[in-house]
């Protein structure tokens, strides 16, 4: 029986600690408690070893585990080369260029609503009746919708100018026949011609 207990200075060197340490895991319960300056020689190691392996199993649940993160870096350079592969193949687009492209569609839609009143004025005056009204301003809404939809503004950047919505106005909308609004946002009477031979379209 005296060999299961051991003074401090052998716990110690059996468990490769000093003493102080010894003693700092006897008060935090990590192994028995001294008797008489006497330790138990088989608890201290078991209680020091139970104590190693939580620490280690703590570690391990907090540490990232290099296989898992290897692969996520292998996948996260995979989806890199793809989305350049695609945007080389036209398949992706910059969101830089969406907006520029966004912008000249919404200006065009500004242009041809903005459009609509002085060329409309006169045509809903003579209607004879609210049915026929109504008819005359549904057609040609459904006219400007349409010729939005079939507009080929391409998702990308202008090179000459740094706003895509003003270089639009002054080219190509008239290129279309659209009337371009006037100052003050009011629409002037722009080229009556041009703007019949786009709604004829």
């Amino acid at each position: 029986m005296a060999a299961a207990t051991q003074p401090i200075a052998v716990i110690a060197k059996l468990l490769d600690l000093s003493e102080r340490r010894v003693q700092q895991l006897s008060r935090e319960g990590v192994i028995p408690k001294a008797t008489r300056g006497q330790y138990d020689l088989i608890g201290s190691v078991r209680g020091y070893v139970r104590y190693l392996r939580d620490q280690a199993v703590s570690a391990q649940a907090g540490a990232p585990d290099y296989a898992v993160e290897r692969a996520r870096y292998i996948r996260a350079r995979a989806d890199l080369v793809e989305m350049e592969a695609n945007q080389r193949r036209g398949a992706l687009i910059a969101a830089d260029d969406i907006e520029v492209a966004w912008i000249k569609v919404l200006a065009l839609l500004r242009t041809r609503v903005l459009a609509l009143p002085d060329r409309l004025a006169p045509q809903v005056h003579i209607a004879a009746n609210l049915a026929e009204t109504r008819n005359l301003l549904s057609v040609n809404l459904r006219e400007a919708l349409e010729d939005l939809a079939n507009s080929d503004v391409q998702p990308e950047k202008d090179s000459e100018t740094g706003d895509g919505a003003d270089s639009e106005s002054g080219t190509d909308f008239e290129d279309r026949g659209l009337a371009s609004p006037a100052p003050d946002g009011e629409t002037g009477a722009g080229n009556p011609a041009a703007t019949t031979r786009a709604d004829d379209q």
